[in-house]
């Protein structure tokens, strides 16, 4: 290590010293080279390893759509869980390092499934959302994905034309009903033929992301993977 290096070390170590960093889930100090999650709690995610799986839970959601060819998330939502804590920090708290580092955590895992994707595209927020929180934390996510995986991210070839309400505390109906039509594809030329891998934060009712696929499979795609972060009920 240069000198450099090495200063740059010293001052890390003695601003966590005066400012110490702490794991997100168990509020524990995080050590050196641990960012946002000790290394006990990321060893004790709760995977779904649904990649393994030629048959899952989420891939019923989109019988509807037979261009969907694989559904998967890395994590099972849990209220209160680990899951939950960093999908809050991502969306509510400005850390988009940790769409980054947990897209490049799953990116590796999703090699394995050797899905034949062409590019990756991020469920889009709609411009208004963009600029009140300042980042689409599904570009985060899509980001760490690309690194690990050395797929391209596209973010230019589909919009969300309209605004809607928060899904949170809606019904199954009411979801589909509040993001019916809510997408558009920007350049269908650049779709024809492709595999798309779409990605989100967090899949419950899959009517967000249902909307965005059928925009997608009308658009000229050949395929569409779906991976998420977190997966709930």
């Amino acid at each position: 290590m240069n000198v450099v290096g090495i200063i740059k070390e010293y001052l890390q170590d003695f601003v966590s010293l005066i400012f110490p960093r702490i794991c997100i889930n168990c509020n524990t100090i995080l050590v050196y080279q641990e960012e946002h999650i000790c290394i006990k709690c990321r060893l004790s995610l709760p995977k779904t390893d649904y990649h393994l799986q030629n048959a899952n839970p989420l891939k019923s959601k989109f019988v509807y759509e037979p261009k969907v060819l694989g559904v998967v998330a890395y994590l099972h939502f849990n209220k209160g869980g680990v899951a939950q804590k960093l999908v809050h920090e991502l969306k509510y708290r400005g850390q988009q390092e940790v769409g980054i580092m947990l897209g490049e955590w799953y990116g590796y895992d999703l090699i394995k499934s050797n899905w034949p994707v062409d590019m990756i595209i991020p469920v889009p927020i709609h411009k208004s959302k963009l600029r009140k929180r300042g980042y689409n934390q599904a570009d985060c996510f899509a980001e760490g994905l690309a690194s690990s995986m050395e797929i391209p991210v596209r973010t230019d070839l589909v919009e969300r034309k309209k605004s809607t309400m928060s899904q949170t505390r809606k019904s199954k109906v009411e979801r589909w009903q509040n993001v019916n039509e809510i997408y558009r594809v920007t350049n269908s030329a650049e779709l024809q033929g492709k595999n798309l891998l779409v990605v989100d934060d967090v899949l419950t009712t899959g009517a967000t992301l249902g909307e965005l696929v059928v925009a997608l499979s009308e658009g000229g795609a050949a395929g569409i993977y779906i991976a998420t972060i977190a997966a709930g009920k």
